[in-house]
C-alpha cells in the first residue's frame, strides 16, 4: 500500500486500495496507522444515517490528517487546495481516500444507507478548523517564495516520520543491534535494486571504496587511475588501501572521467580503474570496460552519488566488477547518520569486503586479516528500507526539477548547463553548473544576497588538495578539472523543492544575467 504513503508525502488527496482478506468465515478489511496510511489514528468517527441531500463539511484542517472509507453505501467528496479541485466517489469498502490537511472538503450525494468511517491523526481540536471559505482562501494562498535553502532535510523526515518510527520500533522488536535480519535484508533489496547479485553494508561510502579494492588484493606497490575532479574519498581510499592514485582528467561539459585519456596512464603497475557517477551522472562505461578487460584491471564504481541512475538500460552498481556507495544523509538515498555498500556480481569479492569490514574475521575471535570495524548499523538499514521504496519516486522528481532549470537557464549565455548523454539517465544528485570568464563567486554571492543556498562540488582538484601534497602530479595535465573548481557552482536540487522555489531560482539566476 505504497500509494497511501505517496499521498501523504506528496500533499496530495488520493484513493488507494483497502487491504483485504475473504476466507469461508467472511471478509476482514485492514487499514493500518503508521505503517500503511503514514499517520497514526488517535480518533474514530462515522457518518450514517444521512439524506440524500445532506451536505457535510464545509471547512478545512491546519493540521489534521484523514483517512475515510465508505463502509456501506456512497459519499462524493469534493476537495479544494494547493491550487486544485479533486473529485473522489466513494462507493465501496475496499476503498480509502487519505486526506491530508489544507484542503476545504465538502461531501455531498450521499447514498441513503451511507455509512462513512473516518479515521484522524489527531483529537478533536476547535482553533485546527477554517470553517470560513474567504478566511481558507488566504490561507491557503502560497506565500511568495523569498528564500530557498540548499538542501533542507528536515523536509524529509517530515514526510516520513510515521514511517521512521515505524523503521526505530522495528529495530528495538528484533533485538539485534550489530548486523542481523534487518541489514541482511537491506542488503538483498538494494542488491535487487541495484541490478547486482549481491550486496553488503559498511559503515560508510570511503570504506565501500577501500574495502572494495582491499579485497582484491590491491595494495603497496599498485596503481589505481581516478578522476582528477571528484571528492576527495575516491583518492584517499585508494591511498589507504595502500595503492597509488593516477589522476586523469575530466570531460569539459560533463564533469565526468575522460575515459579517451585513461589507457594512456596504463602501467605494469596499474591494478584498477573507479570511474566516477558524478552528480549522479553515468560515466561511459562500455568502453571503459573494454580497456580494462584488456589490460585485466579492476573495475570498481563510484557510485555515491548515483543511486537509480541507468546506464543504456542498466543501474549503476551493476556495471563494473563492484560498486561503492555512500548513504551519506544527503544522498539521493541517505541514511541518517553515516552508512554505506558493496554490491557486486562476485559472490567471493562481497564475503571479504564483510570479513574485511569484521575485523578481518572468518569466524568469532578467529581474524584471518587485518581488518576494521566496518559495518552497517541495523537502524541505519531499518532507515534504509524504508527509504528505498521512495527511490525511483524521488529521483523522478529530481528529474523534473532539472528539466525545469535546463528549460529555464538554457539561453544565457555564460552560463554552461550539465550534459546528458543520449544513453544516460541521470538521477541528479547535483544540478552543477558552470559559470564563465569568472564570475562564479558574483553569482554565488547574489543567490546568497536573495536567499538562495548554493555549493561548490568542488573548490579544489585532487591534485591540489594538501593531503596528497607528496604525490608528484603535474599541475598541468588536468587543465579542465582546475577550471571547474574556478567555475562549478551547484543550484538548489532536491525531491523536496518546490516548483515556484526551483522558478525562484531561474528568476534571480536571470536576474544576475540581466536576460
Amino acid at each position: 500500500m505504497t500509494a497511501i504513503l505517496d499521498s501523504v508525502e506528496l500533499n496530495e488527496p488520493r484513493v488507494v486500495q483497502v487491504k483485504t482478506v475473504k476466507d469461508p468465515r467472511g471478509l476482514l478489511g485492514v487499514v493500518e496507522g503508521l505503517k500503511e496510511v503514514g499517520f497514526d489514528f488517535k480518533r474514530f468517527y462515522f457518518l450514517t444515517e444521512l439524506r440524500e441531500d445532506s451536505e457535510r463539511g464545509g471547512h478545512a484542517h491546519k493540521r489534521l490528517s484523514q483517512c475515510f472509507v465508505a463502509l456501506r453505501g456512497g459519499v462524493t467528496i469534493k476537495l479544494e487546495g494547493f491550487g486544485k479541485r479533486h473529485e473522489f466517489r466513494l462507493d465501496s469498502y475496499d476503498k480509502a481516500l487519505i486526506l491530508p490537511p489544507g484542503y476545504w472538503r465538502e461531501l455531498v450525494d450521499f447514498d441513503s444507507d451511507s455509512l462513512v468511517a473516518v479515521l484522524a491523526s489527531d483529537y478533536y481540536d476547535q482553533k485546527d478548523y477554517i470553517r470560513n471559505y474567504e478566511e481558507f482562501l488566504s490561507y491557503s494562498r502560497p506565500a511568495p517564495v523569498t528564500k530557498v535553502p540548499y538542501i533542507d532535510l528536515g523536509r524529509h523526515v517530515d514526510a516520513m516520520r510515521g514511517e521512521l518510527q515505524k523503521a526505530v520500533d522495528r529495530t528495538f522488536d528484533s533485538g539485534m543491534f550489530i548486523g542481523g535480519s534487518l541489514v541482511e535484508e537491506f542488503e538483498v533489496a538494494f542488491a535487487h535494486y541495484s541490478g547486482a547479485a549481491k550486496a553488503v553494508g559498511v559503515a560508510n561510502g570511503y570504506d565501500a571504496l577501500e574495502l572494495a579494492l582491499r579485497a582484491r588484493n590491491i595494495g603497496s606497490g599498485h596503481e589505481v587511475i581516478v578522476p582528477a575532479h571528484t571528492f576527495v574519498a575516491t583518492a584517499l581510499a585508494v591511498v589507504r588501501a595502500g595503492a597509488t592514485p593516477i589522476l586523469v582528467d575530466v570531460e569539459r561539459d560533463s564533469a565526468l572521467m575522460d575515459v579517451s585519456q585513461v589507457e594512456a596512464l596504463i602501467t605494469p603497475r596499474t591494478r584498477a580503474v573507479i570511474p566516477v557517477h558524478l552528480y549522479g551522472h553515468p560515466v561511459d562505461m562500455d568502453p571503459l570496460i573494454e580497456i580494462a578487460r584488456r589490460h585485466d584491471l579492476f573495475v570498481l564504481e563510484d557510485a555515491a552519488q548515483s543511486h537509480g541512475a541507468f546506464y543504456k538500460g542498466r543501474r549503476c552498481g551493476s556495471l563494473g566488477d563492484a560498486a561503492a556507495f555512500s548513504f551519506y544523509p544527503t544522498k539521493n538515498l541517505g541514511a541518517y547518520g553515516d552508512a554505506g555498500g558493496v554490491t557486486s556480481g562476485d559472490p567471493d569479492l562481497i564475503a571479504k569486503v564483510k570479513q574485511l569490514g569484521n575485523y578481518g574475521a572468518s569466524r568469532k575471535y578467529y581474524h584471518d586479516d587485518l581488518g576494521v570495524n566496518s559495518r552497517l548499523d541495523p537502524m541505519q538499514a531499518a532507515f534504509l528500507l524504508r527509504k528505498l521504496d521512495r527511490l525511483d519516486r524521488w529521483n523522478a522528481r529530481r528529474v523534473e526539477l532539472a528539466r525545469r532549470y535546463i528549460d529555464g537557464l538554457s539561453d544565457i549565455d555564460g552560463l554552461r548547463l550539465p550534459a546528458v548523454r543520449n544513453w544516460a539517465e541521470p538521477v541528479w544528485h547535483v544540478f552543477a553548473v558552470q559559470v564563465a570568464e569568472g564570475r562564479r563567486e558574483a553569482l554565488e554571492s547574489w543567490l546568497a544576497g536573495v536567499g538562495v543556498g548554493t555549493n561548490i562540488h568542488y573548490p579544489l582538484p585532487i591534485h591540489h588538495q594538501k593531503c596528497f601534497s607528496g604525490f608528484r602530479w603535474d599541475p598541468n595535465s588536468f587543465p579542465i578539472a582546475q577550471d571547474l573548481t574556478q567555475s562549478v557552482l551547484s543550484l538548489p536540487l532536491d525531491a523536496f523543492h518546490t516548483d515556484d522555489e526551483i522558478d525562484y531560482v531561474i528568476e534571480q539566476t536571470r536576474n544576475f544575467f540581466k536576460v
